[in-house]
């Protein structure tokens, strides 16, 4: 007699055809170093490819785009008050807290997906590419923002 008591339930074929995912926890680096731009594009990558839901999606995409605003209104505070206080900052802090929604939001399929047994990809090259990429946008347009 056949018994399915002792048949896993967590089985490894379900996220085989798809590209691997990032670690959530690893976004934190693009975010501190390319801004909310940068994570929310990662983030979003990182989030079809562990099938987050779609609201969780719009989360993240929402989040960044309040924090691309709020990066930009306080430049332009920070510019008009004529004070010497780091601008960079303003990016980092924006970006860590997209971060913090896309950590919220991939870290249960992150979980499900190690325990399926897969093996995270790595961020080198893709985060490095939306730091010098859309990092270097994001200062564009920051500085485009405080000349005007």
């Amino acid at each position: 007699m056949a018994d399915d008591l002792f048949t896993p339930t967590i089985a490894p074929a379900a996220y085989e055809t798809r590209r691997p995912p990032w670690r959530p926890q690893s976004l934190i680096f693009p975010a501190v170093f390319g801004g909310p731009t940068a994570v929310t594009v990662l983030a979003l990558l990182n989030g079809r490819r562990l099938r987050v839901s779609r609201p969780a999606q719009m989360a993240v995409l929402g989040t960044g785009l309040v924090g691309l605003l709020a990066r930009l209104a306080m430049t332009l505070a920070i510019v008009d008050d004529g004070a010497g206080r780091p601008v960079r900052l303003v990016g980092a802090l924006a970006g860590a807290l997209v971060w913090l929604v896309a950590a919220a939001t991939q870290k249960r399929p992150f979980r499900s997906y190690e325990l399926r047994g897969g093996q995270p990809a790595s961020l080198w090259l893709p985060g490095l590419g939306a730091v010098l990429l859309l990092g270097f946008t994001e200062a564009v347009l920051v500085f485009l923002v405080a000349v005007a």
